[in-house]
């Protein structure tokens, strides 16, 4: 009997858990978005941009940050140029994927996934949100032009380069601070990275589901010309970018989220890095 009572226990609390996932509509910004509700993390999506313009972690803290802007560089590194996964640069779709833009559909497919597709009809993409963050998948896209994957935003909720750190599986833990510049961007062929601050728990992590041999980014961009000394800015991180072009070719998978923890440092790396890998594993067949 005492099995039998653990056992219901335990499937009570998976459906209770199950169940935390929740889509709903919501204006944020005076724009129409999508507010998903997970356990470790609350999303904001902008129907009609197709990316999120908000992620906060389970202690509420922001970790992309975009507000309206005038679309100057570099004022809005603290404004509109912030957004995940930015996914079109330019040509006729221009934007979509960004928070801000006005080029997409998006609907709600199930309790727990959204599907946009631009007005165009050239590109199409879903997003599966789980415990432990959120699958993307394109679906569709134009084949006459690349694209890229970018995390732009402010890790632990601030533009705080010398106390923050990132890092990825291939260089592992790094504090380093490379400006946006051609010549000084961090870059190299990554299929998962992380990004926080040294005074903020938990840590953010983007993955590309299968690994390439493609160029990615990584840098920190100022939104005055004092660049990483500005008061404000964001971090920029690409897969599938070089400089300012888009490389990605085909279809590709991505997943982001949160690991719960204390700030990374160079021994607890280990342990983030299972993580990860152990989503990677679980993703690569789908």
């Amino acid at each position: 009997m005492k099995l039998i009572f653990l056992i219901t226990l335990l499937f009570i609390g998976f459906i209770s858990c199950e169940q935390k996932i929740q889509i709903q509509k919501i204006e944020y910004l005076d724009i129409p978005h999508f507010k998903i509700s997970t356990p470790t993390a609350e999303y904001l999506f902008d129907i009609e941009g197709g990316g999120f313009s908000s992620i906060k972690d389970n202690n509420g803290v922001e970790w992309i940050g975009f507000r309206k802007g005038e679309g100057k560089v570099p004022e809005s590194a603290s404004a509109d140029f912030r957004g995940l996964p930015n996914l079109v640069y330019r040509g006729d779709d221009n934007g979509s994927g960004h928070p801000g833009f006005t080029n997409c559909i998006s609907k709600i497919e199930s309790e727990k996934s959204i599907i946009t597709e631009t007005k165009s009809g050239r590109w199409k993409w879903k997003w599966t949100f789980e415990n432990e963050g959120a699958f993307l998948q394109i679906l569709k896209m134009d084949t006459s032009r690349n694209y890229w994957f970018l995390y732009e935003g402010i890790p632990g909720g601030i533009f705080d380069p010398y106390n923050q750190y990132w890092g990825n599986e291939v260089d592992e833990y790094r504090t380093d601070t490379p400006p946006l510049n051609p010549d000084l961007l961090a870059h190299g062929h990554w299929q998962w990275a992380f990004f926080g601050h040294k005074e903020v728990d938990n840590t953010f992590f983007v993955i590309q589901i299968e690994k390439d041999t493609i160029t990615d980014n990584f840098s920190y961009m100022g939104a005055s010309r004092k660049g990483i000394e500005s008061k404000d800015g964001m971090v920029v991180f690409g897969f599938g970018r070089k400089w300012g072009d888009p490389l990605f070719r085909q279809p590709e998978k991505f997943f982001i989220g949160f690991y719960e923890s204390e700030p990374i440092d160079e021994t607890s790396y280990i342990s983030l890095k299972e993580y990860i890998e152990n989503i990677i594993q679980r993703h690569t067949q789908d």
